[in-house]
């Protein structure tokens, strides 16, 4: 019976243990997803805004800036994967691609006169992202919908078309 209470105490140290742990996982943010890599392919010789994935975002304080951009690029062709609010804040439209003279880049660039642009090796994906601030970009809506390249492009995978079960409202018949 000595053993008992050595035992208990054990036991108790062992479950405050294990609950931490428990806590430390559960409450651990999310990883992002890996960025998908670009795929190689032929445009024969003209990329176009219906090629090219942006993602536009929002640093300055004026709200629905962003919403408004990213409607002006969609109008004009180029594939919208999101808009959202990004730190920090810029004073001149930045557009970010993985090298400032990739042809998607250049493209994008076109629509921002006196824009930034970056490079970002990591962007595997060859998506551009063009982070405004406070002031209006003035959009040059009239810009070339293209520019030629010599051979394939590499350019963001294609999304999966949504399927009918992922349509709300919608049920299999």
């Amino acid at each position: 019976m000595a053993g008992t209470p050595l035992t208990l105490l054990a036991l108790v140290i062992l479950i405050a243990v294990a609950i931490r742990v428990g806590w430390k996982a559960v409450s651990a943010p999310v990883p992002p997803p890996p960025i998908t890599p670009c795929i190689t392919q032929d445009v024969k010789g003209k990329l176009t805004t219906q090629d090219v994935t942006v993602s536009v975002y929002n640093s300055g304080h004026t709200r629905g800036l962003a919403g408004s951009v990213s409607k002006q690029l969609a109008n004009v062709g180029f594939i919208i994967d999101s808009v959202a609010n990004r730190d920090p804040s810029v004073r001149t439209v930045t557009i970010i691609g993985q090298d400032a003279k990739n042809p998607e880049v250049r493209l994008v660039a076109g629509y921002f006169p006196g824009a930034v642009v970056k490079s970002d090796p990591k962007r595997v994906d060859h998506e551009v992202e063009v982070v405004i601030g406070d002031r209006d970009p003035n959009v040059k809506t009239n810009a070339p919908k293209f520019v030629k390249v010599d051979g394939p492009v590499c350019l963001p995978s294609p999304s999966p078309a949504p399927s009918m079960l992922a349509t709300p409202g919608q049920q299999p018949s």
